[in-house]
Order: C-alpha cells, then sequence, then structure tokens
C-alpha cells in the first residue's frame, strides 16, 4: 500500500512538472509570435517609399532667392498626384548655408483667378450652400490668390545629401499645378505664421 500511494504521488508531481512545461512552451510561443508581429510591423515601417506612378518636376530659384545668397541653390521633386505622394529634394551650393534659425519648407501650389503656374481650381459648385469663410467679398479675394498646401519641413538627409522631404496624404493632389520651396525665416516656431514664407524654388508640375 505504500508503494502504491508513494507512485500516486509521483504521478501528481509528474503532472504538475509536465502542465508547468507545457505552460512554459505555450508562454514562449506567444512570445515569439509577438516578437515576430512586431519584426513585421517594424519591417513595414522600413520598407523604402516610393512612388510608384510619379511625374518629374525641375526647380528653379526665383530672384528672391538671391536676398539669402541661396541663388545656386538646385532641387527636384517627384509627384504622385494619384497616389498623393510627394519627394521633393533640394541641394545648397558649395559654401552655402540656410539664414541661421530658417528652415526650408514644400508646397504644392493651385493657381488663383488671377494667374500663376497651371489653371485654377476654384469651383463655384463647391460653394452652392454658401461661400468660404462666410464673406462674399473676402472670399472672392481669396479664390483670386493662389492656394498653397502645406508638405512640411525638409530636413538634411546625409545619405542624400541633400534637404529633403517625403509627404503621403490620403487624397489626390490633381488639383495642383507647381511644387514650391520656401525658406521660412521664423524657423515655424512658437507662433509661426502657417502661410508661405519666402520662395525660393519652383516648378510647374507636366500635366
Amino acid at each position: 500500500m505504500y508503494y502504491t500511494t508513494r507512485r500516486g504521488y509521483l504521478n501528481i508531481i509528474l503532472l504538475g512538472i509536465i502542465l508547468l512545461a507545457l505552460m512554459a512552451l505555450v508562454s514562449w510561443l506567444a512570445y515569439q509570435a509577438g516578437g515576430n508581429a512586431a519584426e513585421g510591423r517594424l519591417g513595414d515601417a522600413a520598407l523604402p517609399k516610393v512612388i510608384l506612378e510619379r511625374t518629374d518636376v525641375g526647380l528653379t530659384t526665383i530672384s528672391l532667392a538671391q536676398n539669402a545668397d541661396l541663388e545656386r541653390t538646385t532641387g527636384a521633386a517627384r509627384v504622385g498626384r494619384e497616389e498623393g505622394k510627394v519627394e521633393v529634394d533640394v541641394v545648397l551650393a558649395p559654401a552655402a548655408a540656410l539664414p541661421e534659425r530658417s528652415i526650408l519648407a514644400a508646397w504644392l501650389v493651385d493657381a488663383g483667378n488671377l494667374g500663376g503656374l497651371g489653371q485654377t481650381s476654384v469651383s463655384e459648385a463647391d460653394q452652392q450652400y454658401g461661400t468660404p469663410f462666410a464673406n462674399v467679398d473676402f472670399s472672392q479675394r481669396v479664390s483670386d490668390a493662389p492656394y498653397a498646401l502645406a508638405l512640411g519641413e525638409l530636413v538634411w538627409d546625409a545619405a542624400r545629401e541633400s534637404y529633403y522631404l517625403f509627404y503621403e496624404a490620403n487624397f489626390s493632389l490633381e488639383p495642383y499645378d507647381a511644387v514650391m520651396v520656401t525658406l521660412e525665416s521664423d524657423g515655424n516656431e512658437a507662433g509661426y505664421d502657417p502661410r508661405p514664407g519666402t520662395p525660393i524654388l519652383i516648378g510647374a508640375i507636366p500635366n
């Protein structure tokens, strides 16, 4: 009887060890699955940003660039209108530098009623329930002027050796006619003006 009882205790102990081992195995598998999922997310985030159907846009300096000694700046943009993606590279001339506390910002521009690059996308059909800003005169002046969509700040990319920006929207960029790079002399810091700063580069988007 003693042998039978002792053997029963051993069976219980072995069963407990087996259960603990199974729990450890399940925990390890869950940990590995979570790690693999996290690696997958990181892998997706690390994938190169690509514009599949792109239009190349050459950027040319305008006379205002001379005011900051940036007249020899060069740039190029790649626009995927349907994809809602824009890529911009800007290269300063050797020994040139951005003015202190200034940054470069990129914009897409739609021509207004009074002209500009490309065609205007002003539409009365978009205002059938009331004029923008609830003011007829002011709304007309706004429609006369070009509209600039802020893409963000260009930051130095050592690998590309250029100031670089990649912008991705969740809407079509079809209405826009030009890419513009501005010098934001306030650095877009606290209290900055959200409208474009001084334009130094601009290029029309080919149709």
